[in-house]
């Protein structure tokens, strides 16, 4: 199919901007061996929840189907931040940990090697 190039670039706002969530920010976490969902699952949380609450109040539930999330202790957890090791504080807030609007962070719970022990 052919498509008609209308110029050098698309200029408009994102609807996915910051402002657009009342004080909240939109960000991803991939949980490394853990593969329930295909891709990193993306939270819309506010600036000012402990990252320990969200882990337990968002994320755990999240992944509750999956058999090693009981066994999750997330004061063990190892995190990455945009790909790059990080070690963030729990009893803080994502605000004062650096968690921005569409961040990307991994976790990896060591010990826990997913379903089986294969990975997933």
């Amino acid at each position: 199919m052919t498509v008609k190039h209308l110029g050098d670039e698309y200029v408009f706002e994102s609807e996915n901007r910051e402002e657009r969530y009342g004080g909240d920010i939109n960000f991803y976490i991939q949980w490394e061996q853990h593969l329930l969902y295909a891709c990193p699952s993306a939270y819309r949380a506010p600036v000012a929840m402990t990252l320990r609450d969200f882990m337990e109040t968002m994320f755990r539930p999240d992944y509750a189907a999956h058999p090693d999330t009981a066994k999750l202790d997330v004061d063990k957890l190892e995190w990455k931040r945009d790909q790059r090791p990080w070690q963030p504080d729990l009893d803080k807030s994502l605000k004062d940990n650096g968690i921005g609007h569409m961040d990307y962070l991994q976790i990896r719970s060591p010990g826990l090697e997913g379903m089986h022990g294969v990975g997933n």
